[in-house]
């Protein structure tokens, strides 16, 4: 992802406007090749040699932002791995050591390096020998490769996941967007276009990306949704700009859409308005496969199936239109042998007057056979659920699936 300071942008009567790149350019393909060739070249190699390469590629042209940009989204493609058997704090700490005693010794300026990293190299290997008990060696070379071996210029770049040139152009359109909203207090959303399995999978990866939203049902195929944005939070703000810069690319998958965002621009944080919609060309960067969990309700979903229980889970529930009121879309399905259905709706990241007016919501429209799980970090008011339809479910870090499983008996008998 972008850093404000490699974002193009330009903001006009309170508008901002980002500088997209065609990717279809030959001119810009080429440099997409080039750059992404010096990271291919450099597989295996310390980083500051790739460093070193494309600053001198960045110096030769005049699109500087945009070769910093494309260069910054190729680094977060790459694994870099400090390359040493040997820990290079204690390494270090030993030259240092030989080396102050070397010239404590002699009244010269300068004392013998190899002689240093040759006593040393003896000194590791005599504690490593005693603490393994078994034979050790260890050179002056391998000391001196590992003197450094953990800073970021010595790394080595050991994979690198390569893409294709217009691809890396579309992912910096995308990155440029995804930077902007990183600085919003507010997003509003028009998506139309999709199928109800489209849609359910973006409405529970807002909830998995524990965004604050509220979803209208606008007309037969198109939803309205807002979200609240980072710097409207006081807690994770950062935490919280970064799961809604992940969120935007899904937005791409439908054949229309449009955001309008509020966000605080420049150095001294002016209110301005950024628009966007599918006219502008941007293209899903990810592949649209399915519902997306955390690993906490992957674990959940685990679980459960080991128990045996007769109650069969599923995520492919029916999206709940509640009127004006908004929309209901249930993480899970429980279904019985006997024919028992009962959904849940699990309530993660929200603040408290989000939660309250969720609750109301649930109270005057809440479905059948719905479990509601809060979590007790929420810190929502036993009285505040007690008149709720249904049954309430409070966990502390994920939903148990045991305690699940008595609640559905309980509804199930009635």
């Amino acid at each position: 992802m972008l850093t404000s300071d490699l974002v193009r942008a330009r903001t006009r009567a309170g508008k901002l406007t980002p500088n997209f790149v065609d990717p279809t350019a030959p001119e810009l393909i080429s440099v997409a090749g080039s750059i992404i060739s010096i990271f291919e070249r450099h597989r295996d190699q310390a980083r500051y040699r790739l460093d070193h390469e494309l600053k001198d590629f960045q110096a030769s042209g005049t699109a500087f932002l945009l070769h910093r940009g494309l260069a910054k989204l190729l680094y977060d493609r790459c694994t870099f791995e400090t390359e040493t058997d040997l820990d290079p704090e204690s390494v270090r700490r030993e030259v240092f050591q030989q080396a102050a005693q070397a010239y404590a010794r002699t009244d010269a300026v300068r004392f013998d390096r190899q002689t240093v990293l040759a006593t040393a190299a003896q000194q590791l290997q005599t504690e490593r020998r005693q603490e393994t008990e078994e034979p050790v060696d260890i050179s002056s070379a391998a000391v001196e490769r590992s003197l450094y071996a953990d800073l970021k210029d010595a790394q080595v770049l050991r994979a690198f996941e390569s893409c294709d040139p217009d691809w890396l152009l579309q992912r910096y359109n995308v990155a440029i967007a995804q930077a902007v909203l990183l600085r919003a207090t507010s997003l509003d959303i028009e998506i139309r276009g999709g199928d109800p399995a489209r849609y359910r999978e973006l409405f529970r990866k807002m909830k998995f990306f524990q965004l604050l939203h509220e979803i209208q049902h606008t007309e037969s195929d198109s939803y309205c949704i807002h979200l609240d944005g980072p710097l409207s939070i006081f807690r994770s703000s950062q935490r919280y700009g970064l799961q809604m810069a992940q969120f935007f690319p899904w937005l791409l998958h439908f054949e229309s859409w449009k955001i309008d965002a509020r966000v605080l621009w420049g150095p001294r944080r002016r209110e301005v308005r950024f628009q966007l919609d599918a006219s502008s060309g941007l293209r899903p960067i990810n592949q649209s496969t399915g519902q997306w969990a955390p690993r906490e309700l992957s674990w959940l979903e685990a679980q459960f199936e080991k128990l045996d229980s007769g109650w069969n889970l599923s995520t492919e529930g029916a999206i709940v239109d509640l009127g004006s009121q908004g929309i209901l879309t249930p993480d899970y399905v429980f279904e019985h042998s006997d024919g028992t259905r009962v959904t849940m709706e699990i309530l993660g990241y929200w603040r408290r007057s989000s939660v309250e007016s969720r609750l109301k919501l649930l109270r005057e429209h809440v479905p059948a056979n719905l479990i509601l799980a809060l979590g007790r970090d929420l810190h929502v008011d036993e009285d505040a659920i007690a008149d709720l339809p249904g049954e309430v479910y409070l966990f502390r870090s994920t939903p148990v699936a045991r305690e699940i499983l008595k609640i559905l008996e309980r509804i199930r008998q009635g």
